[in-house]
């Protein structure tokens, strides 16, 4: 098992807020990764940037465009423009719920060759918290250490990782998702 210390500062939550006990878990499992060597890939947040900057782009050109120019002879660039903010936000859209989903953390470990993903969920009114792990191997990599595994699922309820005054139990959640984490590298695809 993989040693990784990590002591954060106390961390307190709303036990009846399902998304802070959430948000919570979600932290302490980036904090953990991050202190196993593992480095933060910001692909997810870079392709929503890119486009919501394209949309933003073609509205600062129409505000130009109109400012020098009257509306008689700058309105099909406004539709244009409009149309195209519309096109990008949607896609940004698209992009949320069919690629990066619950997905909210991707790293790598170049030591180790391969790159994890963390999801997360929860449902209305359930106070458990759905983790899945899945990991690949770094593209380019001559001898990837682990091939396209099967995903890790691990449920577990909140009361497991959360005093009743709502502070983080961070060494019983460390251990879970270390434990998670190792089965996910010693599962390999069929």
């Amino acid at each position: 098992m993989v040693e990784a210390t990590v002591a954060p500062a106390k961390v307190m939550a709303n036990t009846s807020s399902v998304g802070e006990l959430k948000a919570a878990c979600d932290k302490g499992l980036k904090e953990l990764l991050t202190a196993q060597g593992y480095e933060e890939m910001h692909t997810h947040t870079d392709v929503k940037l890119v486009l919501g900057y394209i949309g933003v782009a073609f509205c600062a050109i129409d505000f130009a465009y109109s400012w020098k120019y009257p509306f008689d002879q700058t309105k099909w660039f406004s539709y244009i423009s409009v149309s195209v903010y519309a096109l990008v936000s949607a896609l940004a859209l698209v992009y949320s719920y069919v690629v990066q989903r619950d997905t909210f953390f991707v790293g790598y470990n170049k030591a180790k060759g391969h790159i994890v993903s963390a999801g997360s969920c929860t449902r209305r009114n359930e106070p458990t918290y759905r983790l899945t792990l899945t990991t690949r191997p770094i593209r380019g990599r001559q001898d990837p250490p682990v091939f396209n595994s099967k995903p890790v699922e691990l449920r577990q309820p909140f009361a497991t990782w959360f005093y009743e005054d709502g502070e983080f139990a961070c060494a019983k959640f460390n251990s879970d998702i270390e434990g998670a984490v190792e089965a996910l590298l010693a599962k390999k695809a069929e």
